[in-house]
């Protein structure tokens, strides 16, 4: 039985949200006691939907691949369909990875929160993160993301790796992916050169160190001049200023055998660049590190801190994506409304841009990531054919049937909706409605019976004939 007033997805509820990237949210599942992180990716148009599809397919292959590792999260389930089920009981089918849960959040919440780890706790990750960068140089496999947002603490804090969603399989030099995070990019990445993609991680990965000791990152772009002191190899020069910037945490400077790690992550030559074998028998690395339960009574005091923290980041979130959507509600209006002034109409006499602002704001959605597929020519009974936007014909079906009966589901990515017409509270007949496109800019209005009653099902085609046409008779002919 589901529990009322709350999201569900392929069978878990959707307890909390976690986090956010560049292409989807992440939020809490939660199955009997089973516990995942259920990533749901934001599609907004058919290239960029290509794209990203391609990445996700090899996130799933490099995850199967790495699945025996204990220091690399564990792919669940991946489809390009998975059932949502809305708290207001609105189906939806959305793309999406279901992962095992980094049950303690993820080493940025920490770092937000302490603002740094000691040299200990710092050297025990930094282990960690070592022992998973070999496992995934043997398997030929390399990151390119790697980041504190990326790390992810299970349930007793121990280290895991996730976002591998630029990862790569790779037997030799990359040349064709140049991306990442700006503040974590090695100088092979920025010059477009072909490069080794052990040694990005490594590089990645002495950012991530250098911000665990000290709270800060070593640069904040590969603009300034410490970047550029690491290009030139200047590492005199560029220990002096982060001296002087960390003299109250190291009033002596920076020890010997930390300078040289670093030194040695960030060498600009990739070809002389430290392996992750060498880093983890590197000096440094080999000193003294905290125990599990040191980190945990430490971390454990700070976890009602992370959740807030969380709350905080949710609740920006939703404020940017609902500004994001009416901005793209605003342009699409701006753009209808410069097309009327260049063919002299007001928008005072074209009902239909206010109206479908209407629509989009009330049923929350938008046409930016909708794709229409096309039909093949059939001659169908009571078929309906017309010219027409088709982001103006599919507000007025959706028009129509809000007026007459209830919208069930509008689809995230096709022109397509589910109705269930309703009538004294009873339910009077059930159709799928998709819109096409056929030869000539011509659209054809698909309806699919999926009830039992013939006759109410082609009362209903007429009234939605009716209510089409009675709908493009309100708005002259320029302006449709």
């Amino acid at each position: 039985m589901d529990i009322e007033g709350v999201s569900k997805c392929e069978g878990y509820y959707i307890i909390k949200y976690l986090g956010h990237g560049a292409c989807g949210v992440v939020k809490l599942g939660k199955k009997g006691h089973e516990l995942v992180a259920i990533k749901f990716l934001n599609i907004n148009n058919e290239k960029e939907r290509a794209k990203i599809q391609i990445h996700q397919i090899q996130e799933v292959c490099i995850l199967q691949k790495l699945f025996d590792h204990q220091r690399i999260i564990k792919l669940i389930t991946y489809r390009d369909n998975l059932t949502y089920k809305k708290k207001n009981g609105q189906i939806v089918y959305k793309i999406g990875m279901i992962l095992e849960l980094g049950e303690k959040g993820s080493m940025n919440s920490y770092l937000n929160v302490l603002q740094r780890f000691d040299e200990k706790t710092s050297r025990f990750y930094f282990r960690q993160l070592m022992t998973a960068l070999i496992y995934m140089k043997k398997h030929n496999i390399c990151h390119l993301d790697l980041k504190p947002d990326n790390i992810v603490f299970d349930s007793d804090f121990n280290l895991k790796i996730a976002g591998f969603g630029i990862s790569k399989e790779a037997n030799g030099l990359i040349n064709d992916f140049f991306g990442g995070t700006e503040y974590y990019m090695a100088p092979e990445l920025l010059g477009r050169i072909a490069y080794d993609g052990s040694k990005v991680d490594v590089f990645a990965a002495a950012q991530i160190l250098f911000k665990m000791i000290t709270g800060q990152f070593a640069f904040n772009n590969c603009k300034e001049q410490l970047y550029n002191l690491i290009k030139q190899n200047d590492y005199a020069q560029f220990w002096n200023i982060q001296n002087k910037q960390h003299q109250t945490l190291f009033p002596q400077g920076f020890p010997d055998d930390f300078k040289d790690l670093i030194n040695r992550m960030f060498d600009p030559d990739f070809n002389r660049r430290i392996t992750p074998e060498e880093c983890l028998q590197h000096p440094w690395t080999m000193g003294v590190e905290a125990n599990l339960y040191q980190i945990q009574e430490q971390f454990n005091s700070e976890i009602e801190k992370i959740d807030q923290l969380l709350e905080e980041q949710k609740k920006k979130y939703k404020h940017d994506k609902q500004q994001r959507m009416e901005l793209e509600i605003e342009s699409t209006t701006n753009s209808q409304q410069q097309q009327s002034y260049k063919s002299g109409n007001s928008q005072k006499k074209n009902p239909m841009i206010n109206k479908k602002r209407q629509i989009m704001k009330k049923f929350k959605f938008t046409f930016e990531n909708r794709v229409l597929k096309r039909s093949l020519p059939t001659k169908m009974i009571d078929e309906i054919l017309i010219y027409d936007d088709p982001q103006n014909l599919f507000c007025s079906i959706i028009d129509h049937f809000d007026k007459c009966g209830k919208i069930i589901n509008i689809h995230e990515t096709k022109y397509k909706l589910n109705v269930n017409i309703m009538e004294n509270d009873q339910e009077k007949q059930e159709m799928l409605i998709e819109l096409k496109n056929l030869e000539d800019d011509k659209l054809r209005v698909e309806v699919l019976n999926l009830g039992d009653d013939f006759i109410k099902f082609n009362e209903e085609i007429q009234k939605l004939k009716q209510s089409i046409q009675q709908q493009r008779d309100e708005v002259p002919i320029q302006q449709q």
